[in-house]
């Protein structure tokens, strides 16, 4: 397994930007550990990054273990009518931007939805390097 230093927070960005842009493409190098974003309109490049060994792309996480992610996190609200508001919204047809602006009439649980998040794409960023034969070392 290879070690390599890795900003946890770029590795957590990249694993969930599926729902907040609109061509999320992130890249791992594989030599510095550093996480690019090539997104449209970003010049500096390496004009190899899809094709060369080097960079490994990072898939987002779909939308199951994401969504259950707020599903545990809702289980966990102890406040019933912030609960019960955060469930109306996660049955949503669209659960993830639901969830978003019920959040926002939340600031109360601002900071502890972040930790939540931040805890759980912890994890799936460990599974993630684990997964791509990566011994990481957080930064």
């Amino acid at each position: 397994m290879k070690t390599l230093t890795i900003d946890l927070d770029d590795l957590i960005i990249a694993l969930a930007t599926r729902y907040e842009l609109d061509d999320p493409s992130h890249y791992l190098d594989l030599d510095t550990g550093e996480v690019i974003y090539a997104g449209e309109g970003l010049e500096a490049l390496p004009p190899d990054l899809a094709t060369n060994p080097r960079y490994r792309w990072i898939e987002p996480v779909q939308a199951e273990p994401a969504l259950q992610v707020i599903e545990a996190f809702i289980a966990g609200v102890g406040d019933p009518q912030a609960r019960e508001t955060l469930t109306a919204a996660f049955q949503d047809d669209e659960p993830f931007e639901a969830f978003k602006e019920a959040m926002q009439t939340l600031p109360d649980l601002r900071d502890e939805w972040f930790s939540f998040h931040h805890q759980a794409y912890s994890t799936m960023a460990q599974d993630w390097c684990q997964q791509q034969g990566i011994d990481p070392q957080w930064q």
